[in-house]
């Protein structure tokens, strides 16, 4: 995009995959924040989610700036909804005080003109040929196994291949074909929905709050992965089902408390 300074990524090896990692943890950042209970421990989580929100600004990734705001929407709906038309309210009025650049970033989403856009959508006219053969049992496990079935069609229109199908469900759907994702969508969507009935049961507010940054910074990475690939990176597979873990372990509190005498 014209105007557009380097997009940082720290040792991730690229902006996208920093940004995703960050959705993920900067809802912790903001429960360790609301939990702290000394002024120097608000000042450092302060501190901490105030640089990572600048970083996440600084990657220019759009998926994970949608991606943090679906967090925080989820994260405020169960702490507090009222809240939600307030921040809706402060969010857009301080949007003239956003750099340029972002700005112009921001103006892109949806943007046909966008390369980037456009490759994306090569790659999913890519992945729909190659779903019409394998929508029911997929082509088997593994990126490179379903690259290596991309490259028996013809190429994009630049010449080359997908390395993936730049969409989780996608990639999940053409590795291990109708049921693999069927399954897979119940499994994640059933979890959120024990998650979400355990935060109503608990009672302990500062586990209430790490589970609700759980659910939040999960709801984040689910958005960005209908248009990123999240597990092409090991670490950011680690970080995906960390907070399906956290989730499931916030649970089990949730009920040993219910049960307990």
């Amino acid at each position: 995009n014209a105007g557009m300074p380097g997009r940082i990524y720290s040792f991730f090896d690229n902006p996208n995959n920093f940004a995703e990692l960050l959705v993920m943890l900067m809802p912790f950042a903001l429960a360790l924040f609301l939990n702290a209970e000394t002024w120097r421990g608000k000042a450092w989580s302060l501190f901490a989610l105030g640089v990572s929100a600048v970083a996440l600004g600084a990657t220019y990734s759009r998926s994970g700036w949608l991606g943090i705001v679906f967090a925080l929407v989820v994260f405020l709906f169960l702490e507090n909804w009222r809240l939600i038309p307030l921040m809706a309210v402060l969010g857009v009025c301080a949007l003239p005080l956003l750099p340029q650049t972002i700005l112009n970033r921001l103006l892109t989403i949806g943007n046909t003109r966008d390369s980037s856009l456009n490759y994306r959508f090569a790659i999913y006219q890519a992945t729909e040929v190659l779903l019409k053969d394998y929508w029911a049992k997929g082509v088997g496990l593994g990126s490179d196994v379903l690259k290596s079935a991309f490259e028996t069609y013809p190429p994009m229109f630049d010449g080359n291949y997908p390395i993936h199908t730049h969409n989780n469900y996608l990639q999940v759907w053409g590795e291990m074909g109708i049921f693999g994702l069927v399954t897979f969508l119940g499994t994640i969507f059933y979890q959120l929905k024990q998650g979400a009935k355990a935060y109503l049961r608990n009672t302990d507010k500062r586990l209430r709050r790490f589970q609700a940054a759980a659910v939040a910074g999960f709801c984040g990475i689910l958005l960005i992965s209908a248009a990123e690939y999240t597990w092409f990176y090991p670490r950011n597979m680690f970080f995906y089902w960390f907070l399906f873990g956290v989730i499931m372990a916030c649970a089990k509190f949730a009920s040993e408390e219910k049960v307990a005498p």
